[in-house]
């Protein structure tokens, strides 16, 4: 049986950029009850913070955050509760109980050459936004993103942007050979993003990160996400021998998570 379930963040678990909606809270709150629950996400600390956590919060009834864990930035960080341990750990980040065990951050040149090439390529494709939804690079410290439309559009303007993926494509074959001296991967991310983080940084790394803080194997992880085609930046975890879901959205989610948490309840029984 599964001991962790893992979980890509935008349009797996939520509407892009947005708090988890009361349903999917509970949904996860219930399901940390019966297994260990993991967000893998390219966004950072901070989002995931208000969104996934301040989220639970709000509920009726506690949650049991020691079975809920945070990889932002695509696993170059690890964060989890110590509740109020957490102060005990001074060599560590720590907030709200939520201490940060790891992060791997790209120097502050690697960062602006980074941005600079970002910038000049969606310029020479055309692809740079004039009236950009917030900022349209974003330094994250240990990744780089780049949001054509900027990080706050609307999940309808995203979505339409770049179904089929040439434009990202478009971008990381221009920005790929500006960087070749520097140890990153350039890969298409979310539905506007292009993601840059230190080689061999991407989902199937923050999984093996994973297995060795909480001792796990992959048969012991299920993984679910919205883009496990080749190509996406889900199928890393798939390709390194994960047992994966595919959704279309977080109403699918929501709909495995009642399976699982129903079963679950009639095998106890």
């Amino acid at each position: 049986m599964k001991k962790l379930i893992a979980f890509d963040q935008d349009d797996t678990i939520n509407i892009t950029k947005l708090p988890l909606d009361n349903e999917m809270s509970e949904l996860l709150s219930q399901l940390m009850d019966k297994f260990k629950v993991c967000i893998i996400s390219g966004t950072n600390w901070e989002v995931m913070k208000k969104n996934d956590i301040d989220t639970l919060l709000g509920l009726e009834h506690p949650s049991n955050f020691e079975n809920y864990y945070f990889m932002p930035t695509t696993g170059t960080q690890y964060w989890h509760y110590l509740g109020e341990k957490a102060s005990e750990q001074t060599d560590k980040v720590n907030q709200d109980g939520w201490v940060r065990e790891y992060a791997h951050f790209l120097t502050e040149d690697q960062a602006n050459k980074i941005m600079e090439s970002l910038e000049k390529a969606a310029k020479n494709l055309g692809y740079w936004c004039a009236n950009p939804a917030g900022e349209i690079i974003e330094n994250r410290g240990s990744q780089i993103t780049f949001s054509a439309l900027g990080q706050w559009a609307t999940p309808e303007d995203k979505h339409a942007w770049d179904p089929d993926m040439t434009k990202r494509r478009e971008i990381v074959e221009l920005v790929k050979p500006e960087l070749g001296d520097m140890p990153v991967d350039v890969v298409a991310g979310g539905s506007t993003s292009v993601d840059i983080m230190l080689t061999g940084v991407d989902k199937a790394y923050g999984m093996k990160q994973l297995m060795e803080q909480l001792d796990l194997s992959k048969e012991d992880i299920l993984f679910i996400g919205d883009n496990l085609k080749v190509g996406g930046n889900d199928y890393p975890v798939k390709a390194f021998g994960i047992d994966t879901i595919q959704v279309r959205n977080c109403e699918d989610t929501k709909w495995i998570l009642k399976g699982i948490i129903s079963t679950f309840g009639e095998i106890e029984e």
